[in-house]
């Protein structure tokens, strides 16, 4: 059974990320922190120099990110404060203040010795708190933190409020911070911010739009992989979901999936593949999959998905900065963090002159995103809408 919410305008994109804050830098680093950036983000200098030194470095990151998307065009204010809603999406924000404060409360001093500057920040849920009183965000305030595709989540979440009349208008912000060092290190750093509404309301406002989302998310549950029963389903609910994202948004014929995946060598790349020249060029395609029985479903449905037999990959299509190879997620790496696919979103929507892209994300624990962006043209800003769906 499906849910439906409505396409989503983008009217402000805002990107913070120690490998620069452009869409396209942190896009093509893939969310990752950059080895030895330990001062890349000054806080006195991105937020103002009282009232933010206590803060999470990621709530400090979704502040500034959402600041930026303001000052790209965002306007919630443009509506009352009670009729703006947040999403926060993330999957290690807090990870290492959590781990510093299990620390204190088992040592000697107990809980007493914990930081009342901090200890505020004992659940997920408020990491976006500063951010949601700084905007007058208070309609409500949401948390996603499902690993790796909580910021596409999020935009299904975010769709299902506004259909169901509950905000007028939508800051999503997800952001991360490194794994500590107890938890292997490494993982993800920044923020993506994205102001939205419905379609109609931003057209009705004349404000700019960059684009446009479509967004399904899904749940196939590993255990229904187990017999081909169960994959034949899965697949069946894959494909509908694809086929649905891939109409073309004036409501014509399907638009194809530009070829070249290798479901042995790319399942667990952030990937964007550039089409066959003798082909329609379609949709470009971003894949961020590990390596589990439902990453390998859903690279099955999207192989399937894509134009032409036998479809080869042609590798990334994004350069790398200097560096970020050393730093690229090996096949196998456990990836919690949502930066990936929300700077790919970001990427994605603020390229005017590049072709709708096709964003999809899935975790071996079942949890699968799709979104389907459409940078702005005249011609395309129409409102189908995305929705939720779940394999039984």
């Amino acid at each position: 059974m499906s849910r439906v919410g409505v396409e989503l305008a983008v009217t402000g994109v805002g990107v913070v990320s120690p490998w620069g804050d452009t869409a396209e830098a942190a896009a093509a680093a893939g969310g990752a922190a950059m080895p030895g950036a330990d001062r890349w983000f000054d806080h006195r200098e991105r937020l103002g120099p009282r009232g933010y030194k206590y803060l999470p470095a990621a709530a400090q990151y979704a502040l500034a990110a959402a600041r930026a998307a303001l000052a790209d065009g965002g306007r919630p204010d443009a509506v009352p404060a009670d009729r703006r809603g947040l999403l926060l999406a993330t999957g290690a924000g807090l990870a290492s203040l959590f781990d510093a404060m299990d620390a204190t409360v088992a040592g000697d001093g107990g809980a007493a010795h914990l930081s009342p500057a901090t200890a505020p920040y004992f659940a997920v849920n408020v990491l976006g708190n500063r951010l949601a009183a700084e905007l007058e965000l208070k309609g409500f305030a949401l948390t996603v933190a499902t690993a790796r595709t909580a910021a596409a989540d999020a935009l299904s979440t975010g769709a299902l409020a506004l259909a169901a009349g509950r905000c007028d208008t939508l800051v999503l912000a997800a952001a991360e911070e490194p794994l500590p060092a107890a938890r292997g290190g490494g993982g993800e750093q920044g923020a993506a911010a994205f102001t939205l509404e419905p379609l109609a309301a931003a057209r009705a406002r004349g404000t700019r739009v960059h684009g446009t989302l479509r967004a399904r998310s899904l749940f196939v549950p590993p255990s229904a992989l187990r017999d081909s029963a169960g994959r034949e389903r899965a697949a069946a609910h894959l494909t509908a979901a694809l086929a649905d994202l891939l109409l073309d948004p004036a409501g014509g014929p399907p638009v194809p999936v530009s070829p070249g995946l290798d479901l042995d060598r790319d399942r667990d790349r952030d990937l964007v593949f550039d089409p066959d020249p003798g082909l329609d060029p379609g949709l470009d395609l971003v894949l961020d999959l590990d390596e589990s029985a439902v990453g390998e479903a859903v690279a099955l449905a999207v192989a399937g998905a894509a134009s032409g037999g036998g479809p080869r990959a042609t590798g990334p299509r994004l350069a790398m900065p200097s560096g970020a190879p050393e730093i690229a997620h090996p096949p196998g790496t456990h990836r919690v963090g949502c930066l990936g696919p929300a700077f790919a979103l970001a990427h994605a929507v603020t390229s005017p002159d590049g072709p709708d892209r096709l964003v999809v994300c899935a975790t071996g624990a079942g949890h699968v995103a799709l979104v389907r962006v459409s940078p702005a043209r005249p011609s395309r800003l129409t409102t189908q809408e995305p929705s939720h769906a779940e394999v039984a």
